[in-house]
């Protein structure tokens, strides 16, 4: 808990301050330590925004912790600041209050409670915090599920508008295809067959995306039905495929999805809301590409997916080969702002996975490193 705080710690006594400083290197993230209250000050002018704390004595040279306090109160009127001293008349414990001092410490100071003492002042800024970061998650949450119902939305016309022309195309294709075969020149024939090929593949590949934003599209709601896991792979691979095709390959069940990948090749049951699975996909692929491209050569990377089932499980797995996560973010890999990377901000995004995954019963998510990689496993409850 104090290990994310810096403190600035003002003593002008050297065997004390060398004793307190011993202890606090090794609880708060940093500390700043000055010999009296005019250096105090200074300290705090230069590192203002990244001290917490400031635990301070009273009668210093040059400066005392009383004249430092109020010229910090002009400029941090909320600042927590324990005051350690062996005075204990009216008068300063009257000036120390209008100063706004949160905590005395008398001297000699009693460790235990000097600890204790520091615990209760931090402990309203870690509920702020905490409250905060839940706000946040919670916005973020709320815009992210209203970017896919938008997405949704937006997709049920756009799927209209491109069919329309595309049926012309495919069935005009199809109607060439018929006077080819009337030609007498074998030569020009055969040209043409090659060209309709790659024309009626290029149409099949549009009816695959527009396929999966129509699906997209129809799953506005939260209500949880009995959905094939391969098929959301497949509509989410598709939904990604732009970013990541010129990126990093990507192996479903060992082998190399592209827009021709069937949705329904293989069945694996569970009863989930797919369009929030689906983004949870999106979301383990695209932090997948984003450290892939890290490898210099696109043939050294790789994104396996492989999804199995056991007599009450479906397990969908996401290994890639960017050489892992870092042990100290491991451990917080779904929390809130511990991303993995700087650009991304996908330390939410993954906390919003993991939300959508405890969403759904008896479903988890867990990730590790393994062979040089990261792995994301996620159990569902088969049907």
């Amino acid at each position: 808990m104090l290990s994310n705080f810096t403190i600035l710690y003002v003593e002008d006594e050297k065997e004390l301050q060398d004793i307190l400083s011993s202890l606090f290197n090794g609880l708060f993230k940093k500390l700043i330590v000055a010999s009296n209250g005019q250096e105090g000050l200074d300290m705090f002018t230069q590192n203002q925004a990244e001290i917490d704390l400031i635990i301070t004595d009273i009668n210093m040279p040059k400066m005392n912790g009383l004249d430092m306090c109020k010229n910090i109160r002009k400029v941090d009127s909320s600042i927590p600041i324990i005051i350690t001293t062996a005075y204990n008349d009216n008068d300063f414990l009257h000036q120390a209050i209008d100063l706004g001092v949160d905590k005395f410490i008398s001297k000699p100071i009693n460790m235990e409670h000097l600890f204790k003492t520091i615990k209760e002042t931090f402990e309203p800024i870690i509920l702020q915090e905490k409250l905060e970061t839940e706000e946040k998650l919670y916005m973020d949450k709320m815009v992210d599920d209203a970017k896919f119902s938008v997405t949704g939305k937006l997709s049920a016309g756009i799927t209209h508008e491109i069919n329309t022309p595309l049926t012309y195309i495919k069935a005009n294709a199809e109607m060439m295809e018929y006077d080819v075969e009337d030609l007498d020149d074998s030569k020009i024939k055969d040209n043409l067959n090659t060209s309709l090929k790659i024309v009626i593949n290029g149409i099949k590949r549009i009816e695959n995306i527009v396929n999966s934003m129509k699906e997209m599209s129809m799953k506005t709601t939260s209500e949880k039905k009995e959905t094939n896991i391969y098929n959301t792979l497949i509509i989410a691979s598709t939904l990604a495929w732009n970013k990541f095709k010129n990126l990093a390959p990507l192996y479903i069940n060992g082998e190399l999805f592209n827009l021709d990948t069937q949705k329904n090749r293989f069945h694996y049951f569970s009863n989930i809301e797919a369009q929030r699975i689906e983004q949870v996909w999106i979301i383990i692929i695209n932090n997948a590409i984003d450290e892939l491209i890290k490898i210099e050569n696109f043939k050294n990377r790789r994104l396996d997916i492989e999804i199995i089932d056991n007599e009450t499980d479906i397990i969908v797995t996401f290994k890639d080969n960017a050489g892992g996560i870092k042990p100290n973010i491991l451990k917080y890999i779904f929390e809130p702002f511990k991303g993995t990377k700087d650009s991304s901000g996908l330390g939410v995004g993954l906390s919003i996975a993991k939300r959508i995954i405890d969403d759904h019963e008896d479903t988890t998510i867990e990730a590790y490193n393994e062979d040089n990689g990261a792995v994301f496993k996620i159990k569902l409850l088969k049907c």
